[in-house]
């Protein structure tokens, strides 16, 4: 029998900690269907959804546990059968306060899961402000349009483009 969980976990990265955590899942039988994996600076941030042998369970999250520079967390993964779509918008405007909130409330209220946001914010030294940029990846409900959700997110302000890509 197999076991599928999420283990998820933040911390500080090292050179080989991935190649690690990877060897010992496969050592026990497993494999990961699904990772997202972040770095910023020298820290990480995971997320991956494993499968594994109901009876190597315990050792693949033993392992992943017993890392000294990491915080995880385990949770079983929940079978989910939804019809859904899954796009791309790239966002840009001037930068204020609030942004990612504005487009947050939006999300939710449409009942669309954000994926994943890479966002930045530039400065422009010639005028003093800065530039709100942000690629989000999105899974609509199947009855939702796309070009309706652009529009939408466009209206938070006037200098506001939203491009589907």
């Amino acid at each position: 029998m197999k076991s599928v969980f999420i283990a998820a976990f933040v911390g500080i990265s090292s050179p080989d900690l991935i190649k690690r955590l990877a060897s010992v899942t496969h050592e026990e039988g497993g494999k990961w269907l699904v990772s997202k994996i972040n770095y910023l600076d020298t820290h990480i941030s995971a997320v991956i959804k494993i499968e594994v042998p109901t009876a190597h369970k315990k050792a693949v999250q033993d392992y992943f546990a017993s890392q000294d520079d990491l915080l995880v967390t385990f949770t079983d993964a929940l079978e989910t059968i939804i019809e859904s779509q899954h796009t791309q918008l790239k966002v840009d405007a001037e930068d204020r306060a609030g942004i990612v909130n504005d487009i947050s409330n939006i999300l939710q209220k449409e009942s669309v899961e954000l994926i994943d946001m890479d966002s930045h914010r530039i400065g422009v030294p010639a005028n003093g402000t800065s530039v709100f940029t942000a690629t989000l990846s999105l899974k609509l409900p199947i009855s939702a349009n796309i070009n309706d959700l652009a529009a939408e997110i466009e209206a938070l302000s006037n200098d506001m483009v939203v491009t589907i890509i």
